[in-house]
């Protein structure tokens, strides 16, 4: 540190605390010639300060802004405030050496000293900082016209970013949602999904994969969602910078699709379905004008035992149907998917010619997939169609279920494989097989080598649509007259067991004069089930409809034990009729009957107050 006169240094007894400090500091007296110029400032400016001391302080001004530096400096020199910090209303700007323009932080104060008037400055170079803000905003502004929505969060998952697009698709301006946790404004789902998200963006420095989040009103929105870890210089995690890309109309595309294909293959099983049906019902139509004719079978019990049989094979059958047609997407459950092929090969039996011989290969222990029944089901029907449409004289169709734990290298069997246990489900057939130029395009939309009328060339893309739901992935294996093996990976989900339902048990007490209100549009129903409950011991009212029933139950509602209520009636339907009885006797023991039996119904019913589900057909045993 130099200065100008040996008394101004007497009186700073802290040179060394000024040399040494990383700010610029440099005094000047009333007539602005600098007195003071420490090592930081020789730094800064890159003067030395023999060359400055004793000189304007506006050689280290830009000319433009000299004029208002003096006025500024002779209005803080006649004011009372002590100190301020300089440029609040814009960035201050100061000249090196070099002639150089360079931005900085500075504050003034003055003081008195051997009677007169000293100013001291303290100046901080911030080139880089200013630089460092200018590259975000400019950053920022490109973010703001990409199309995708882009958000930045920290590793508390708070946002402290938010681009335009982002604001359009969540409906949340930036400065209401900057600070927040993303989880609470973007997130209505099941948080296990968000935790696997973080773990593997955190262990393989980035993620994607399809996430469902919510807008501000409410809306649901599905995203491809990309997410990167940024770090800071030393390699640390600092944050996460998130891109989504709304599929929400590309996933309501697919879901026509796959309603279309669906469609497609309910054709396709219909004609085996009721070659089945009417077999079923020749022993039973047969039977019943046997029986009627008044002419005793010389096996009259095993007739009526026919007759049964087939009464149930027939139910059986309808509910497989059922079943597979039971919608395109429901709720995600643990699904096992060894069950799942058995069920599924059971319906191929219907549906496939004989010349197909149809295999299986099950692991019992085979973990459940946290799936829809009704789409995994899908995925076997359209490979197993496939198959039968690539055999034309025949074959052998293998279907396997096994459990797999694909390890760190999983990428080399598939880019979107990530380690872990998966269930493999493996669909393999005897056929013609297919080139790799067919081999390429088999996912493709609408690519089809069947006839025209033969295919849509949705049933390979509704099966990749699927399983990529699901999280999984599929390999292919075909050669031309080699046969084709399809491999489809299902993550495997991490609950222990899969959840069933347990239909209603039958009662071991009889009837013993107590009443049931019997509620059923059909009358054979009416008539067939009346005379079973009868003859248990049961008192029975019936009604034709919901109206007719609620009046009846309001009549007789300190008599009635239980009421039996079809969902599908005419008018006044089986729930809103629940409804009804409910608020005249909210105790009344309700049991909801219906030949479409779904899941989703029999949980809307019994949350509305029904004691049990009993599925159409029922036969005495299940009614008692």
């Amino acid at each position: 540190m130099v200065d100008s006169t040996g008394s101004f240094s007497e009186d700073f007894q802290v040179r060394n605390i000024i040399d040494t400090a990383m700010d610029g500091i440099i005094a000047m007296n009333e007539e602005q010639k600098i007195v003071l110029f420490n090592t930081a400032a020789e730094e800064i400016f890159g003067w030395r300060a023999d060359q400055v001391l004793g000189q304007s302080i506006e050689m280290l001004i830009p000319g433009r802004f000299r004029p208002q530096h003096q006025h500024d400096v002779k209005q803080f020199g006649q004011g009372v405030i002590q100190s301020r910090r300089m440029g609040t209303q814009r960035t201050v700007l100061a000249l090196r050496a070099s002639g150089e323009e360079f931005p900085i932080e500075a504050s003034i104060s003055k003081t008195t000293a051997n009677d007169e008037k000293i100013y001291t400055v303290i100046v901080r170079d911030v080139t880089e900082a200013v630089r460092h803000r200018q590259q975000i905003e400019q950053q920022s502004q490109m973010l703001d016209q990409v199309s995708d929505a882009v958000s930045v969060v920290d590793l508390q998952e708070r946002i402290t970013f938010w681009n335009q697009a982002a604001s359009r698709l969540y409906g949340w301006a930036g400065d209401e949602v900057l600070g927040r946790n993303a989880h609470e404004v973007l997130y209505r789902g099941d948080p296990e999904v968000l935790s696997t998200m973080l773990r593997e963006a955190n262990a393989r420095r980035s993620w994607s994969g399809e996430l469902t989040k919510v807008s501000r009103s409410g809306k649901t929105v599905i995203v491809e969602h990309r997410r990167t870890v940024l770090q800071d210089e030393s390699g640390a995690a600092k944050g996460y910078l998130c891109i989504d890309i709304d599929i929400t109309d590309r996933k309501k595309q697919e879901r026509a699709a796959h309603r279309s294909q669906r469609l497609e293959s309910i054709g396709t099983l219909a004609g085996g379905i009721a070659h089945d049906l009417n077999n079923v019902l020749t022993p039973i139509l047969m039977g019943a004008q046997l029986l009627a004719s008044g002419r005793t079978p010389a096996n009259r019990q095993g007739l009526l035992d026919t007759m049964v049989a087939s009464a149930q094979r027939g139910a059986d059958l309808i509910q497989q149907l059922l079943s597979f047609a039971g919608g395109i997407r429901g709720e995600r459950s643990p699904v096992r998917m060894d069950r799942l092929v058995a069920e599924t090969r059971a319906l191929l039996e219907h549906t496939l010619p004989k010349s197909v011989l149809i295999e299986t290969q099950l692991d019992a222990d085979c973990p459940p997939v946290l799936g829809d029944a009704t789409e995994l089901s899908q995925i076997l029907m359209n490979l197993s169609i496939n198959a039968r449409d690539a055999m034309p004289d025949g074959g052998t169709l293998t279907i396997e279920a096994t459990s797999t734990l694909l390890n760190g290298n999983a990428s080399q069997l598939h880019p979107e494989a990530r380690p872990g246990w998966y269930v493999l489900l493996k669909v393999s057939d005897t056929g013609t097989g297919m080139s790799s130029e067919v081999l390429d395009r088999i996912f493709d939309p609408f690519f089809t080598t069947k006839e025209i009328g033969k295919g849509t060339g949705l049933g390979l893309a509704t099966v990749q649509g699927i399983v990529k739901s699901h999280g999984g992935f599929v390999n292919v294996y075909s050669e031309p007259r080699c046969g084709s093996k399809f491999s489809i990976y299902l993550p495997a989900a991490v609950t222990a067991e899969a959840t069933t339902s347990t239909p209603p048990q039958a009662s071991d007490d009889s009837g013993r004069g107590r009443t049931v209100l019997l509620v059923d549009d059909e009358g054979f129903i009416l008539q067939v089930t009346t005379a079973a409950l009868e003859g248990a011991g049961y008192r029975v009212l019936t009604a034709r409809d919901g109206s007719a029933a609620i009046a009846t139950f309001s009549q007789h509602r300190h008599e009635v034990s239980a009421v039996l209520l079809d969902m599908m009636m005419p008018g006044l339907d089986g729930l809103q009729t629940l409804d009804q009885l409910r608020q005249i006797d909210s105790q009344i023991t309700v049991i909801a009957c219906s030949g479409l039996r779904t899941s989703q119904r029999e949980t809307e019913v019994l949350k509305r107050g029904a004691k049990a589900f009993l599925p159409k057909p029922y036969s005495e045993d299940q009614l008692l």
